[in-house]
């Protein structure tokens, strides 16, 4: 990509050869890009093909060891996250970074709070509400800024998000056209909340510039102006969203096509009169009621619903996270009992939870600790940490689900959203497993790696493990189950047929969905 000395009228931000290494292994090779005002820039690549490491740089979070930004028109080089945001430079995070218990109008002038002092000491409460209401009312949102963040959902905590990042600097510092970078801001909305992003985004350009990253192509191609590839550090030039489809972007991620059988349905396997390996009973809880089903040996059982349907906190009340307000849970021949997650993990349940950061993964720790917490038993049978076994086991895991991390003994927090899901998933690998429940395992996952997680997902149903899968995706939920469940305000309401030859559709299930369907 050429670019002049002088800034031109359609550029808002460029980039020029921007290169990062850490120690021996190059992140970045000359990566060079251009921001239009008013724009939105999409940007695609693997796990780990440098896409965080690029959006730390333009946001101050990283340096790099050699190129140049320049935005509107002036050398461009924050040595601070702050610093960049004073300049309009914001970034929304794939993992939300609000503070629940303060109200809004707090987080929408957070790190800005010196703004509304008075006689320097003094916080003009009245000022702040003042310019949060603004603030919510150019981004068309109906929120009330003096509740707190912790009182909306998710969908409307993503949209406090981006009205942050797109309307704060106008506010607070005077900045029209800011640049905006979205991190995976989609990855847990469901197909209607997705739809209000979509509409959110389409308006806010008329205040922002963006750059997009996400794993979903169909929304890429439906809101960018252009597309940017990344893959193995280096960019592609920009791609018309019209003439590039999901099949020809996948293989520029990947550097192949996508399999026609993504799902791998042919692999799916007949489970009709197998032994039932995890029996639900009557279970209840705050967000379900009296949820009753049985799973076979080597089925997958999907599970659908809104994000308001209860189907993660039935996923949790299953393996005894957040134990039940009432029912049983039967693990292959055992008895019913109420769930209790260490006594079923160690006869032979697993769990990936939705939220990695949160509940999956300790970041700071080594990929090979990270590995084995579920399996002291297997790692200390005399009470005795057994370090080379466990380091073993991870480089084989590495070898395995081919994880880019370099060594065991990386800090998982090192590892790009798509590496450490492998990590969560792997870990139960080890294993013998009976059962194994799947909040939303490919959540913020590229497509490559999608499909290496569909592939050990049909692995283990062939080795007899029972899989209930829990998922946002609806295409997901349809390519990989057996049977699908579909939640609504915490009951099931409809139980669909999945078989290899006759797969239901989109439209099969959403209107079990919707409320007017109930």
């Amino acid at each position: 990509m050429e670019f002049g000395a002088e800034r031109r009228s359609d550029e808002l931000f460029r980039a020029e050869r921007v290169s990062k290494s850490y120690g021996h292994i190059q992140i970045l090779h000359d990566v060079s890009l251009v921001v239009p005002p008013r724009s939105i820039v999409g940007l695609v690549g693997e796990n780990g093909a440098g896409k965080t490491t690029l959006f730390n740089i333009l946001t101050g979070l990283t340096r790099p060891d050699a190129g140049a930004m320049h935005y509107r028109g002036e050398p461009y080089s924050p040595r601070a996250y702050n610093e960049a945001f004073a300049l309009g430079i914001s970034r929304v995070f794939q993992e939300q970074a609000l503070v629940l218990n303060v109200p809004v109008y707090e987080n929408l002038v957070l790190s800005q709070e010196s703004r509304f002092t008075k006689f320097g000491q003094l916080i003009d409460r009245a000022a702040m509400i003042s310019v949060a209401e603004r603030i919510i009312d150019d981004a068309g949102l109906d929120i009330d800024v003096r509740r707190n963040a912790g009182a909306y959902d998710f969908s409307k905590r993503q949209a406090i998000e981006i009205a942050r990042a797109c309307m704060a600097p106008r506010h607070l510092m005077g900045i029209a056209d800011p640049l905006v970078l979205l991190d995976e801001p989609t990855s847990a909305l469901d197909r209607q909340d997705e739809r209000t992003f979509i509409e959110l985004l389409a308006r806010m350009r008329q205040h922002a510039s963006f750059v997009f990253v996400s794993h979903r192509l169909t929304e890429v191609r439906e809101l960018c102006d252009s597309i940017l590839v990344m893959k193995d550090g280096r960019l592609s030039a920009p791609l018309d969203p019209a003439a590039a489809d999901e099949k020809v972007l996948h293989g520029l991620m990947v550097g192949r096509e996508r399999a026609d059988d993504y799902y791998h349905v042919d692999r799916q396997i007949d489970v009709d009169g197998r032994p039932i390996v995890c029996s639900v009973r009557d279970l209840s809880g705050p967000e379900f009621t009296n949820v009753s089903f049985d799973l076979r040996r080597g089925e997958v059982l999907g599970i659908g619903g809104l994000l308001d349907s209860g189907k993660s906190a039935l996923g949790k009340a299953i393996v005894g996270v957040h134990p039940p307000l009432g029912g049983s849970v039967a693990l292959d021949q055992a008895p019913a009992r109420k769930p209790n997650i260490r006594n079923f993990v160690r006869n032979g349940l697993g769990y990936v939870p939705a939220e990695r950061l949160v509940e999956g993964i300790i970041p700071s720790l080594s990929l090979a600790i990270n590995l084995s917490l579920p399996s002291a038993d297997h790692f200390s049978p005399y009470s005795l940490w057994r370090l080379q076994k466990e380091r073993a086991a991870a480089a084989a895991a590495i070898r395995k689900f081919r994880i880019r991390s370099g060594s065991p003994l990386a800090p998982l927090q090192n590892l790009s959203g798509g590496n450490q899901q492998k990590v969560v998933l792997a870990r139960w690998l080890q294993r013998d497993l009976k059962a194994l429940v799947l909040d939303n395992p490919t959540r913020g996952v590229d497509a490559g790696a999608k499909e290496e997680i569909y592939q050990h997902i049909r692995l283990l149903t062939e080795q007899g493990v029972g899989i209930i899968l829990i998922t946002d995706e609806l295409t997901e939920l349809i390519g990989m189950a057996n049977r699908i469940l579909i939640m609504q305000r915490g009951r099931i309401v409809a139980e669909l047929p999945g078989p290899r030859e006759a797969k239901p559709s989109e439209h099969d299930l959403i209107p079990y969905m919707l409320p007017s369907a109930a």
